[in-house]
């Protein structure tokens, strides 16, 4: 019984240094409105917020070959989408999409064609190829789920075959076509 009490008594004594050991802050609220006042330590207030509103990380966006931009929130909760250098959406490509090819790799050739261990990454032989077999008097109607990178249909590789004989010839070929 003693046992308990002493280990009951160090618990509170314990308790008691901890919270004189908090620090009062202030957070300003997400929309202006003054803050709050909370009282917590300093170490549970530094993990409290995932980032420092207005800083910004860079990230993969779909479109671009150089990084993307993420903005931490104005209440410090995390990161915003990826976004384009000058602001605009992420969006991947004519042709390309993430998951509409094996792999699910970012922005990867949906237009099938080229050799399949290039089209993960974005090259412009690739990209000539995409551009040719989505131009409007080549492929445009059959391979139109393709070409806007909505994934693979039953009607386009064939159409890519057949303009890789002709429209399309010096782009497959540069490309590494099967």
């Amino acid at each position: 019984m003693r046992d308990i009490l002493s280990a009951c008594a160090i618990c509170l004594v314990a308790a008691t240094f901890a919270a004189a050991c908090g620090s009062t802050t202030t957070d300003p609220g997400p929309t202006g409105s003054g803050g709050s006042a909370t009282s917590s330590t300093s170490e549970s207030s530094a993990t409290g917020a995932a980032c420092v509103p207005g800083t910004t990380m860079q990230c993969t966006c779909h479109a671009a070959r150089e990084p993307g931009v993420a903005t931490c929130l104005a209440d410090g909760s995390g990161y915003g989408p990826c976004m384009e250098q000058d602001g605009s959406d992420c969006a991947c490509p004519e042709g390309r999409g993430d998951g509409c090819c094996p792999g699910d790799g970012i922005c990867c050739a949906c237009v099938p064609g080229c050799d399949q261990s290039t089209v993960f990454e974005q090259d412009p032989e690739t990209d000539a190829l995409i551009a040719c077999v989505c131009a409007a008097d080549v492929c445009a109607e059959a391979c139109a789920s393709e070409c806007a990178g909505k994934g693979l249909t039953a009607n386009c590789l064939p159409c890519v075959e057949q303009a890789a004989m002709d429209a399309c010839a010096s782009q497959y070929e540069a490309c590494g076509g099967m």
